[in-house]
């Protein structure tokens, strides 16, 4: 068909035009999913211009700067940011402008960086599945629903646009992702909202689960710290050796190169993540989900390098309104929630990279209001707007996208009435947010445009031939009209109809009750032009103006005066300077000085070879015992270095430190045993020591200086050991761990580790007879011995170094120590898989680690005496030993010695034939003997403990006074650091205002290296200091208005807090005693004793006041 050349051109150039004229009309009219999963439309295609423009309020840029601008979206992206001096010259055509306020606020959306999600359990039959189900790190949170839509509106309400979820259960969780908090479209055909991350980081939780039947490991912190530990070790070996080709549970530690973000619930858990990690390659970045009392530890925690996501988390406000309740209350609780609002602050000003999360508080709600808590507690408005945009932006790795109002960033925005960080604004709140372009509208203005005070008039407003005034207040309409001479006569309008900018309502005629006006009006700015039909059908205009109410000055004079009086109250601030540590009442700002001391004129007990000097001088320089002068044949001159203090000690006596072989002080706040496995040689006390326990202060005051920390005795083979010095204040908790000494480890034999008296609930664990305890033991010695022959061989073969396979020196060669070969070595070049179970069993049998064996009857002390002569190993002590003197010389051959109680026996059934006689009779059979505590209360007699070796066995004072000093230093193998008064070893000492083992004396300073730790002088004050600090808080507390109780934040636990394990049921014989104790600690209550609910002797934490009072 042949076309007419001209017609033709003349058809082809319409054509051009139209399709140019529909270009943007076709480009908008495009399916709106871009992803090929999305399904196709089923109806009219859905279109959205996405052409905004959101103009006036004060927008906050990434400069800081916060000026008037226009932001311009396209299709979901910031197009341009034009400041307002170009406004006028930007061409808004086609765009849809949303006009703000003058006092509209525009900030960056904000990203929350921590949410838990419900994320679902991966199959036990799964192919590679971890054996523990809490080691799960190849989840990904995104296998489960996410973000809800419940969720996503909470969070949306609070202005955030983005929120790091992750999944909510297990210990190594999964892998965190970062989403968007859109609103999903009714449009099938559109795509979900934006997933900015899919492995923002690992996710990683303390968790643990309780004691009871069915019990899962790890039940302890410690146990859980292994497992983590374990985890990652053997993640790498796999990477490393070539030898699991088939993925697994664990290659997305090595594989998925993101930050380790672990979820902590104690400030001290921010140290242990620290700790466990810095094993490792130091360039996993590691960031905490704090607890909101990092405060507490802020100098350690700070050192970490770690960045925080902090919880906005504020204690309630004790009451005290009473003098009983003020009481109950002690003084710690009071520092913390004062000091809990300045916590964001501090890390800031620590240096810490610091983000804040909405999680972990119990009314999300509150968010605000707790910001404006810490803004006031010292925060910078800046600071606080940087830790919920651009810090948990980069934290998350979505700072290219996330965090700032830029061009070619999504349009994620929040617009607020006013601004939001002012604490002193009133009524701010979130209008829009904006999250890829959208705009989700969070709440309108409360005060609608008509409300308020007008004037009416009707003609011209300078001469008017009718005027009245009218309320607006909501859909109340109130008429007031002013009759000459008359009262002024009020009446309601009825049928009341508003819009944004119109109004219509009915006035009724009150002279006389029969006429009605019916009234419409358009508000343009402050004023209205209205018109009207009266009662006789005859229509009129009216106008009416705004009256402006002095109400906002005053209240702004008001508001003013307010703050002035604020400024004045120093009161209401926490105070600058926080006490120091441990944080609390019994605080200490700093270490003591390392002093150079010289002690004259007292009576030395040296536990050494000089035995008691009856007047004598010591001096102590640079932390060590350098002069013990015997002056009792007369004065003896010595040198005495510049700048010593001197103390003249005349009638009194200095001792050694003492020494506690056996203590769990410290252990409650992480737990003292791992009991759901029979051998736990992996879990160590050092990783969860606890500097904080009121009791560290109490020991001083009682002359002790170290302490033995024993894993409990819930295993034939339990947890490794940790020697502590008391050193109070301690900023770190390994500033407590005395460097150098020998490890050990605890076993344990007897009832408690078969479970005799747990009942059925008891019956899921091996082993369940004295026979097995020997049994197990016997299987992990064999074990450990061909371990370490195979890494041996190994490192041999492949000529690597001990550093090279991520192993310590010291333990390479304990492993060869251990392999005791017999022959030629054989060749071995597979890399071994390292068992940290097996390192601590080769390091007992190279001689490397002390046994401490929990230990009654005397069949079986002969037991584990056995396997040490076969395995070849010497045991440190056997720990109560309440039947060594029966077996004496066996105690003497195979070990360092017996450390027991001195007369405590009967308290069950395997400890019958105990006697108080056991302690002198050892001792005369050459048996070095110790007495411990296991006790929190004993702990502070052992000095008068040691005197019942006199009362009991006749035994000379000086030897009786080394069964809590060089004895036990011996038996720990750290008798040549402390333990005796000889020269060179540690300046560990006690003074004592008379005969050290008399119940009359009392401990008077405490000296730990130098330092004076303790002295009644230094303490004297310290009660004055705490006495005053809680009359403060008191009258603080006292004096500061209630809040509403709905805006109180967190004594009540995290509505998102982990569910407890169910407590396995006592038998009927343990619920009779429980409730005999329970009786008996009410009584103690009632005659103002204080209560013993830590530990009892011979417990070891497996006894009912952990199980039951505690709990």
């Amino acid at each position: 068909m042949n076309i007419n050349p001209i017609l033709a051109r003349a058809l082809t150039a319409s054509a051009s035009a139209l399709l140019v004229s529909l270009a943007p009309s076709i480009a908008l009219a495009q399916p709106t999913g871009d992803s090929a999963l999305s399904s196709p439309e089923n109806g009219p295609r859905v279109t959205d211009p996405g052409l905004h423009a959101i103009t006036g309020g004060t927008v906050h840029l990434p400069s800081g700067e916060e000026i008037l601008v226009t932001i311009m979206i396209r299709d979901g992206k910031i197009e341009r940011v034009a400041r307002a001096i170009d406004a006028d010259a930007v061409d808004l055509t086609g765009y849809r402008v949303w006009e703000l306020p003058e006092d509209a606020h525009v900030y960056p959306g904000f990203v929350e960086p921590w949410f838990e999600v419900d994320t679902p359990e991966h199959d036990s039959a799964l192919p590679g599945r971890h054996w523990n189900s809490r080691i799960t790190p190849n989840r990904s949170v995104l296998e489960g629903a996410g973000l809800n839509s419940g969720d996503a509106e909470s969070l949306r309400k609070l202005g955030f646009v983005a929120a790091g979820i992750a999944p909510d259960d297990g210990i190594l969780r999964g892998t965190g992702a970062v989403v968007s908090t859109a609103s999903p479209t009714d449009n099938s055909a559109a795509d979900d909202p934006t997933i900015y991350r899919r492995e923002a980081f690992h996710a990683v939780d303390f968790y643990r689960g309780g004691w009871g039947g069915g019990m899962q490991y790890p039940t302890s912190q410690m146990g859980c710290i292994a497992l983590i530990r374990q985890s990652i070790d053997d993640a790498e070996w796999q990477a490393n050796s070539g030898l699991n080709p088939s993925t697994n549970a664990l290659d997305a530690l090595t594989m998925v190169d993101a930050p380790f973000v672990f979820n902590t619930d104690h400030e001290l858990e921010a140290l242990q993540a620290d700790h466990v990690l810095g094993a490792f390659d130091s360039s996993r970045e590691l960031v905490l989900v704090g607890t909101g009392t990092e405060f507490k530890r802020l100098d350690a925690i700070a050192d970490t390098g770690a960045s925080v996501i902090v919880p906005l988390r504020f204690p309630r406000k004790p009451d005290v309104s009473s003098v009983g309740k003020a009481d109950s209350v002690d003084l710690s609780t009071m520092m913390i929630w004062e000091q809990a609002p300045t916590n964001a602050r501090r890390l800031i000003e620590a240096g810490v990279t610091t983000a804040i999360t909405s999680s972990k508080s119990r009314k999300r709600g509150k968010f605000f209001g707790n910001l404006h808590q810490a803004i006031e507690a010292g925060l910078s408005k800046d600071d606080a707007l940087a830790m919920v945009t651009t810090v948990p932006a980069d934290l998350l790795g979505v700072g290219d996208v996330l965090g700032t109002i830029e061009a070619g960033k999504p349009a994620c925005l929040v617009v607020a009435s006013g601004d939001l960080f002012d604490p002193d604004a009133d009524d701010v709140k979130i209008r829009d947010v904006w999250v890829e372009g959208v705009r989700h509208e969070i709440s309108t203005d409360d005060a609608h445009p008509f409300d308020g005070e007008w004037a009416i008039w009707v003609g011209p407003e300078d001469q008017p031939v009718y005027e009245m005034t009218i309320n607006v207040d909501g859909k109340k309409i109130t008429g007031t009209e002013a009759a000459d001479g008359d009262e002024p006569s009020t009446g309601d309008a009825r049928h009341v109809k508003m819009t944004e900018n119109t109004i219509s309502f009915l006035l009724d005629d009150e002279d006389d009750g029969t006429g009605t006006y019916i009234m419409s009006g358009i508000l343009t700015g402050d004023r209205i032009a209205g018109s009207a039909i009266g009662p006789d059908d005859g229509s009129f205009t009216w106008a009416a103006k705004r009256i402006e109410s002095d109400d906002a000055a005053a209240e702004e004079d008001a508001d003013e005066d307010v703050a002035d009086e604020a400024d004045d109250d120093e009161g209401e601030r926490a105070p600058d300077e926080l006490p120091g540590y441990p944080f609390g009442a019994y605080a200490v700002d700093s270490l003591p000085p390392q002093e150079t001391v010289l002690f004259t004129n007292a009576t030395i007990w040296t536990s050494g070879p000089a035995g008691i000097i009856e007047k004598g001088s010591l001096l102590i320089e640079n932390g060590r015992i350098s002069v013990i002068a015997d002056q009792t044949e007369g004065e003896i001159a010595l040198r005495i270095p510049e700048n010593t203090r001197t103390f003249d000690l005349e009638g009194k006596h200095i001792t050694p430190g003492i020494v506690d072989a056996h203590s769990h002080t410290g252990t409650w706040t992480f737990g003292t045993n791992e009991g759901a496995q029979s051998v736990t040689a992996e879990v160590r006390m050092e990783d969860t020591s606890d500097p904080d326990h009121i009791n560290w202060y109490r020991q001083l005051a009682a002359g002790v200086t170290t302490v033995n920390t024993l894993h409990g005795s819930a295993n034939p083979i339990g947890g490794q050991n940790v020697i502590q010095k008391v050193r109070w204040g301690s900023v770190h908790p390994r500033d407590m761990h005395l460097s150098g000494a020998m490890p050990g480890i605890k076993f344990a034999l007897g009832e408690n580790v078969t479970h005799a008296n747990w009942g059925n609930d008891g019956r899921d664990r091996y082993p369940q007879t004295r026979m097995g305890v020997d049994s197990i033991m016997r299987d992990r010695f064999t074990a450990a011995r061909q371990y370490a022959r195979d890494w041996t061989s190994y490192l041999r073969t492949s000529g690597d170094s001990a550093t090279e396979v991520g192993m310590s020196d010291s333990l390479a060669k304990s492993l060869a120590k251990a392999s005791v070969f017999e022959g030629q070595i054989p060749p071995n070049s597979v890399l071994p898989r390292r068992d940290h179970e097996l390192d601590a069993i080769a390091e007992i049998l190279a001689g490397d680690r002390l046994i401490h064996c929990h230990s009654y009857r005397q069949d079986e002390i002969l037991m584990l005496a056995e396997l040490a002569r076969e395995f070849g190993f010497i045991i440190g002590t056997y720990q109560h030993g309440l039947e060594a003197y029966k077996v004496a010389e066996s105690v003497r051959e195979y070990s360092l010695g017996a450390s027991i109680f001195s007369d405590w026996w009967a308290y069950k059934v395997e400890v019958q034939d105990a006697i108080p006689q056991a302690g002198p009779v050892m001792w005369e059979a050459g048996v070095n003997v110790s007495y411990n505590s296991d006790s929190d209360n004993m702990v502070r007699r052992l000095n008068t403990e040691a005197a019942k070796a006199i009362k009991y066995g006749n035994v000379p004072e000086d030897e009786a006074f080394k069964f809590v000093t060089i004895n036990p230093a011996y038996q720990l193998g750290i008798e040549d650091r402390v333990g005796s008064i000889e020269v060179g070893k540690d300046a560990d000492l006690a003074i004592w205002s008379g005969y050290p083992m008399s119940t009359l004396s009392q401990c008077e300073q405490t000296w730990i290296d130098g330092r004076q730790y303790f002295s009644i002088e230094k303490d004297r004050q310290m009660r004055t200091r705490i006495a005053a600090e809680r009359a403060r808080l008191i009258a603080k507390i006292n004096g500061k208005p209630d809040k509403k109780k709905d805006s109180d934040e967190d004594s009540e636990s995290d509505s998102t807090d982990k569910a407890e394990t169910p407590e396995r049921r006592l038998s009927l014989a343990q619920r009779i005693q429980l409730q005999h104790l329970r009786a008996h600690s009410m009584n103690l209550w009632l005659e103002g004793k204080e209560l013993d609910t830590t530990m009892q002797p011979g417990d070891c934490g497996c006894g009912l006041s952990h199980m039951g009072v505690i709990r």
